[in-house]
């Protein structure tokens, strides 16, 4: 096992001056863990019993959560209410015919009912139909239509009371198991699970387990990963994954013993595993990446980012803010930039300015006139990502600042390769829902495609608890919030605040790989003044994608990697020109005729990539002509 203090200079643009800035990362490479134990789930009884409580167990709140400013925003949101319940407008909201872009539910299924609050659901479906649910202690495997075939607790993977006869080295009974997440390789038709456990330097470790064949029925190879990564009295919590063809990653915070959430936490960390090993049961090669800071402070919350359309790549990025500011726009930019196989894996951070604030956002409401019962939205921390080509979208819990609402912000990174990538972002509102927990997923299996679908939570004086969804098409519109399952009652937990109901804290979704346009979801609602979870079957139906609804599209806009596709939809065959002008009107093409844009069109839908890397970043206007002289779209752009 080797130890690198690895120190890196950054240069970056912020404004109009250059600065200079220091990075840290501490670079343990290849930790060793052995195979802990094989867990077979077939030995295991079809009928078992877990423990249900009268008060729910709450499981651990994420780090960092400052509670006198969370108390401050409530308050300002609730005076605000009372002057004017309807005052709230919509910011934002799509551009095209939204019954042509609406994604609709296929199947559902009742998700499972654990003994802990909140349900932290996550999600993994396999090529041939097979899925895995988690939620907060229980897992469970349904076939291809749906119907749940074996279940069994977190617990079970580490117990022996169960599994008397395998050579698992003495520990107590489990009782703290949390935060489960689920993945599944394409490449290999693996699944790999994840947990926590422990909330002291003494208990803490994460426990990983990789399937050893497709189905997730037969025997799972289990590794026990340190909660204690720095040797302190600190443990791990709220572990946020991803994949790439070779490896696996994880982030998760460092947090002090007995201390308050405000007060604990240390640092964030990235774990990157060999899946290999996972697979063949050999000892678990890893690098372990801590000590991350910038400019001497350090990043808290790191969320990894999915790789896509399929999880291949070498190098994994990573983004994190400063998630527990009543506002700011300063977002981090991680990159792990090779495989831990090769030895040559190193560590990157840059440091972005968002074109728009984020913020700590307020509590989400439920109806309730008394405005007693609210919901946690926890903080403003990168909650999930997706890296597709060049670019990066994420989403956050967000402040709306106008509406004092709890909404999702909507971020893209472009040109992440570069020195000085840049930042939009978009607040994602709607004029009664509070949003919470978003998860994203890539919603075309079409390379630098950057339309995507997103699930989460919402609630609203006049909305129970519930799951939704929406679709943001690569023209960068987006569809109607989708209700998947409506709530029937508030949450309202006994021994639970009322103002500081859980309900989170993160929910999954996944493209199923060899079939586009359908989707795995896990979600949250109301009932019987719980938490229950919620799985639906997703199909989308992009018809602007399939029959755009004008006869020439132009995106993304802004255009990064020096690329623009035109869209054209023609009934004939045809002879198109274009010309780019700048923000005065006046043609660039020189007399070269360079910048003019010259293409014959044969009939039916067909996309043409304009390659603009030798224009200066700025605004222009592109104009597109047939071979009568007609004006077919003038449209402005931006390139980055």
């Amino acid at each position: 096992m080797k130890r690198i203090l690895f120190v890196a200079l950054s240069l970056f643009i912020v404004g109009k001056s250059l600065s200079q800035n220091k990075v840290d990362v501490t670079i343990t490479r290849d930790h060793i863990s052995p195979l802990w134990h094989q867990f077979d789930p077939s030995q295991l009884p079809d009928i078992w019993v877990s423990k249900l409580e009268s008060s729910a167990e709450e499981m651990p709140l994420p780090s960092g959560i400052d509670e006198k400013l969370r108390k401050k925003i409530d308050n300002e949101r609730m005076l605000r209410i009372k002057k004017n319940i309807t005052n709230r407008k919509i910011i934002n909201g799509p551009k095209t015919p939204i019954s042509q872009i609406n994604p609709s539910v296929v199947e559902n299924t009742d998700g499972i009912t654990g003994s802990g609050t909140p349900n932290d659901n996550h999600i993994a479906v396999a090529n041939d139909g097979k899925f895995i649910a988690v939620m907060n202690t229980i897992i469970r495997v349904h076939n291809d239509t749906g119907k749940p075939i074996k279940s069994w607790s977190l617990e079970n993977f580490v117990n022996t009371k169960i599994n008397p006869n395998n050579k698992v080295d003495q520990f107590p009974v489990l009782n703290r198991t949390y935060d489960p997440r689920v993945l599944y390789d394409p490449f290999t038709d693996r699944f790999i699970l994840f947990f926590m456990h422990g909330t002291t330097d003494l208990t803490s470790f994460i426990v990983v387990g990789f399937s050893t064949a497709g189905d997730p029925t037969k025997p799972w190879n289990v590794y026990k990963i340190p909660g204690n990564p720095i040797n302190d009295t600190v443990w791990s919590d709220y572990p946020i994954v991803s994949q790439t063809k070779e490896d696996l990653f994880f982030t998760v915070n460092i947090l002090g013993n007995g201390t308050s959430w405000e007060e604990g936490f240390r640092e964030a960390v990235i774990w990157q595993l060999r899946k290999e090993d996972g697979y063949n049961g050999d000892s678990l090669h890893k690098n372990c990446y801590t000590g991350i800071k910038f400019n001497g402070q350090s990043v808290r919350s790191i969320c990894a980012m999915q790789n896509g359309p399929m999880p291949d790549g070498i190098d994994n990025y990573f983004v994190s803010v400063r998630p527990i500011d009543a506002t700011n726009d300063s977002v981090f930019l991680h990159r792990v930039t090779n495989t831990q196989k090769s030895g040559k894996a190193n560590f990157e951070l840059k440091l972005i300015k968002a074109n728009i604030p984020y913020g700590f956002p307020s509590s989400a409401l439920q109806p309730d006139t008394g405005l007693r019962y609210k919901l946690r939205t926890n903080d403003a921390r990168a909650l999930t990502g997706i890296r597709n080509g060049n670019q990066i979208q994420y989403m956050q819990n967000s402040m709306n600042f106008k509406t004092l609402q709890a909404h999702l912000m909507h971020s893209t990174i472009y040109n992440i390769q570069e020195p000085t990538p840049k930042v939009v972002s978009e607040l994602y509102t709607h004029d009664t829902l509070d949003f919470g927990y978003p998860a994203m997923a890539f919603a075309n299996n079409q390379q630098n495609d950057p339309s995507v679908i997103i699930t989460s939570v919402y609630s609203s004086l006049y909305d129970y608890p519930g799951m939704g969804m929406v679709y943001r098409n690569r023209y960068g519109e987006y569809s109607n919030y989708v209700k998947i399952k409506k709530g029937t009652s508030l949450i309202n937990y006994f021994g639970i605040k009322p103002d500081e109901q859980r309900w989170g804290d993160y929910e999954g979704i996944q493209a199923k790989y060899n079939e586009p346009g359908v989707f795995y979801a896990v979600g949250s609602y109301g009932k019987n003044t719980s938490m229950y979870s919620f799985i639906s079957k997703i199909k989308l139906k992009d018809n602007v994608l399939n029959q755009p609804v004008e006869s020439v599209r132009i995106f993304p806009i802004p255009s990064d990697n020096g690329i623009l596709n035109l869209e054209l939809q023609c009934s004939k065959s045809e002879m198109y020109r274009g010309e780019i002008y700048n923000i005065s009107g006046q043609s660039i093409s020189n007399s070269q005729n360079h910048y003019k844009i010259n293409f014959q069109v044969e009939e039916g839908t067909h996309i043409y990539r304009v390659h603009t890397h030798n224009l200066a970043p700025g605004n222009y206007q592109v104009k597109i002509l047939n071979e009568r002289g007609d004006l077919v779209i003038s449209k402005k752009i931006i390139i980055l």
